[in-house]
């Protein structure tokens, strides 16, 4: 079959309501390409560019998915889009360009597959960029990479929840931890992360597949690289899938969705003081034992 992929450019401020949108046309992934590293006219005056590149099934509605895009807040930041056709045999994740090593907390680094290996001793995974979100280049993804790379995960139990492309279970197995889970709800986004988990020789210590269909584990650690819908909905969830006292970290957010994702979690969990990276948060915490489990506010 024929695939489309629809690019966009907007600015960051903007993407994540774009990116909702195109989930829910279907999209098989969504990711960020580097859109050049040209950056704006002085006189432009809309701020740094990010590219949205999604892959979308042939029969497709494109007209109505045009003119919602273009309906949406922030639709008047999109500078241009384009669409290419992809036919059978065509690599669906599209160009190489804008793709290399990435380093993060000094000791992990995730390079493309066609790239040689680092000089240096640090920790390597190699991953398919494109094909679904998790190349390790946006904001939301280096935040939970750098938070996994600045903890002790010997021996630790991890649950990958949404895990795309399987770069935070993956990178998780590569630092230390004992067992991953990678759990997502799209089917391609669990075969990739077999194919990376193979790729690495990591197979053996992941378990990967959708959540309905997974004995429930018990972890010490649970990432989510969601949107803020889906992460308030899943909080229960989540602690009920987390031992006593285990980490609970949550990107995906932009800095103003902060109080609202707080609110909710805080019913389950001690949280923390956010981490920011430009406009993207993440929020960490422990889970309380029961007997110290807040009443939930009306309306959460």
């Amino acid at each position: 079959m024929a695939w489309l992929r629809l690019i966009l450019d907007s600015d960051r401020e903007h993407a994540g309501c774009l990116t909702d949108l195109l989930e829910r046309f279907g999209a098989a992934s969504i990711s960020f390409p580097d859109p050049g590293g040209r950056a704006p006219r002085a006189d432009d005056g809309r701020g740094e560019t990010t590219r949205i590149s999604a892959l979308l099934h042939e029969d497709v509605d494109l007209d109505t998915l045009l003119v919602c895009l273009r309906g949406r807040p922030g639709a008047e930041r999109i500078r241009q889009h384009r669409l290419e056709v992809l036919e059978d045999g065509e690599e669906a994740g599209g160009s190489r360009e804008g793709y290399g090593t990435l380093r993060y907390g000094g000791k992990m680094c995730i390079r493309p597959v066609w790239c040689g290996p680092p000089a240096d001793g640090d920790d390597t995974l190699m991953l398919e960029p494109g094909l679904v979100f998790g190349s390790g280049a946006h904001a939301t993804t280096a935040l939970c990479l750098d938070w996994l790379a600045g903890h002790d995960l010997a021996g630790q139990r991890v649950i990958d929840y949404g895990c795309g492309s399987g770069v935070l279970a993956l990178s998780a197995l590569r630092l230390g931890a004992e067992h991953a889970w990678a759990v997502d709800t799209d089917p391609l986004a669990l075969e990739v992360s077999r194919r990376n988990a193979e790729r690495n020789c990591l197979l053996p210590r992941i378990t990967i597949g959708h959540p309905d269909a997974m004995a429930r584990p018990r972890a010490d650690i649970l990432l989510a690289n969601l949107h803020l819908d889906p992460l308030r909905e899943l909080a229960a969830t989540f602690a009920g899938l987390l031992l006593p006292e285990g980490a609970v970290v949550l990107s995906g957010l932009l800095a103003t969705q902060v109080a609202g994702c707080l609110a909710v979690y805080e019913t389950w969990f001690t949280m923390h003081s956010p981490i920011y990276r430009r406009e993207w948060a993440l929020v960490q915490g422990e889970k309380r034992p029961p007997n110290r489990h807040r009443q939930q506010r009306p309306g959460n």
